[in-house]
């Protein structure tokens, strides 16, 4: 499951637009846009974009998930 309030963090610290991360992640926006208002859940090419981005940022995807 998704950490949506840390991936909206991580937007705040790094200073982008929800655009930009929608580009970083190879997402269209309005697909990232309803992630993160909680209206859609990810799907695997989410969360496979999401591994990507977090190795070649070196950020711990671990901090993106909920785990049950």
């Amino acid at each position: 499951m998704l950490n949506v309030e840390k991936l909206k963090e991580l937007i705040v610290q790094r200073g982008w637009s929800e655009i930009q991360l929608a580009q970083k992640l190879n997402l269209d926006y309005s697909y990232i846009y309803r992630i993160l208002r909680k209206q859609r859940d990810p799907g695997k090419k989410f969360y496979e974009n999401l591994f990507r981005f977090c190795m070649q940022e070196k950020l711990n995807i671990y901090d993106y998930l909920l785990l049950k």
